[in-house]
């Protein structure tokens, strides 16, 4: 589905990934969904932690295919883009958030993918104000989905105090527990990266 099939100049959602393989080709997706109101890195943020997670646990490589297969699955309230996106989110106008995603292979020691990731706000007018964050590795971009989804719930237990409304008391509970098993994964991340440190120094004592 090309850009033009979403609603015409609607502020938009896009996730963009670049997946390198061991030859070092890289291939290029993209997908999009409306940016109102659940395209935001806090919603899609742990999209990416799950399939980094999953490419782990099958030991598998990313690839175009598989992340498209895993973010265009169905699962869950919250909805992931769909729309197959064949633009450039960074200079796209209508892209008011932009996840630009940079994956390679599988770190033999750790058995987490390479993974890099740009996420750029950005607001609509004539003078739209523009923020990056950059995060590298499993453990640093999903602590960064815990902080993004601890801040949502805050934000929206604050909205549902307000207007004493039950369905935002729900979303808050999901952004809670999307946020615990956010930093479950930093943990195994973490924990990962400190066994290969601490074999890597034995190995060095033993010699």
């Amino acid at each position: 589905m090309l850009r033009s099939e979403l609603r015409l100049h609607a502020p938009l959602f896009v996730a963009q990934a670049a997946v390198s393989n061991h030859t070092g080709l890289v291939a290029r997706t993209g997908l999009a969904m409306p940016a109102a109101p659940f395209g935001t890195p806090a919603w899609q943020l742990p999209d990416l932690v799950s399939y980094l997670h999953r490419l782990r646990q099958d030991e598998e490589n990313p690839s175009p295919e598989l992340w498209r297969a895993h973010t265009e699955r169905p699962t869950g309230p919250i909805p992931r883009p769909h729309t197959r996106y064949q633009g450039d989110g960074l200079h796209d106008p209508a892209a008011v958030c932009l996840l630009d995603i940079q994956l390679g292979p599988r770190d033999e020691e750790t058995g987490w993918p390479a993974a890099d990731l740009a996420v750029i706000d950005q607001e609509e007018g004539a003078c739209p104000f523009g923020r990056v964050t950059r995060r590298h590795g499993t453990e640093a971009i999903a602590a960064y989905a815990a902080e993004e989804l601890t801040a949502e719930h805050a934000r929206l237990m604050d909205r549902a105090r307000r207007h004493q409304d039950a369905s935002l008391l729900h979303l808050a509970d999901l952004a809670q527990r999307a946020a615990n098993w956010a930093d479950k994964v930093r943990a195994a991340a973490h924990a990962n990266a400190v066994h290969v440190q601490a074999e890597k120094a034995r190995a060095r004592i033993t010699r």
